[in-house]
């Protein structure tokens, strides 16, 4: 069986992330400028997956 992947995430409050919902696609490019928030959206991917890999 394969593996499921996330078609969108939504993000509230999450420390400089106030609101965002991102539609994800095979590839996903980040781009913007120091302190938007990519580190951070970044962490809340790994985060999710860790705990979606967990039973």
């Amino acid at each position: 069986m394969a593996p499921q992947r996330l078609q969108s995430i939504r993000i509230r409050g999450y420390t400089s992330i106030r609101s965002a919902e991102v539609e994800l696609r095979d590839l996903n490019v980040l781009i913007g400028a120091n302190g938007a928030g990519k580190s951070n959206f970044i962490s809340v991917l790994a985060y999710s997956a860790g705990s979606s890999t967990k039973s």
